[in-house]
């Protein structure tokens, strides 16, 4: 073999030094690019998980503050159907006819009652139904949902007449996974009875 005046080229070593360097230089790119992604990823997570859980309690706040009578017309007056720490019915009148209950039944008139419960796991059920997919036990005490009641003055109603209760507060907790890293949020509202 004969060799060219001039020409000048790579030997394995060099090729194969070349390569590794170029590899390196990719994978730490790549490590760059996903670490950037799983960060939006969370993100994205956690600002959707939050996104249903305002949407769910601003539902909830909304069928809280519409409660309505059971039967105005006649003179009952109970906002608050059945209420506890982790429960709560309320009636809104659909149909405009003042009473949400049926007199002659005493049962709730079809769409009316809004019931809130928890559910396996302590899951918040609104009507049997999850209120919220995200809505999970954040601090351990298995339920995610739970209510207070304040009468005018603030004092808390624990027991005894609903006549007495004018502000219900909830609290919501969500958890949700968010791309390997869990997201753990809890939200507050008061919603004052408007038809008290």
């Amino acid at each position: 073999m004969r060799k060219v005046e001039g020409e000048a080229g790579f030997t394995l070593p060099e090729a194969l030094v070349a390569m590794v360097l170029t590899a390196a230089v990719i994978f730490a790119f790549y490590a760059v690019f996903d670490a950037g992604v799983r960060g939006f990823a969370a993100g994205r997570d956690r600002a959707e998980a939050a996104q249903a859980a305002r949407l769910g309690l601003a539902r909830m706040e909304r069928k809280i503050r519409a409660a309505y009578p059971r039967d105005k017309a006649a003179g009952d007056a109970t906002l608050l159907a059945d209420f506890g720490e982790e429960r709560l019915l309320v009636y809104n009148d659909l149909n405009g006819n003042r009473r949400t209950v049926d007199p002659a039944t005493g049962l709730a008139e079809p769409g009316e009652a809004i019931s809130y419960s928890p559910g396996a796991g302590g899951a918040p059920l609104r009507n049997g139904r999850l209120l919220v997919p995200s809505a999970g036990d954040v601090d351990g005490d298995g339920r995610a949902l739970t209510f207070a009641y304040l009468d005018a003055d603030g004092d808390p109603v624990t027991e005894g007449d609903e006549g007495e209760v004018a502000l219900v507060r909830a609290r919501l907790e969500v958890a949700a996974d968010g791309a390997g890293e869990p997201v753990e949020l809890t939200l507050r509202t008061g919603v004052a009875l408007r038809n008290r």
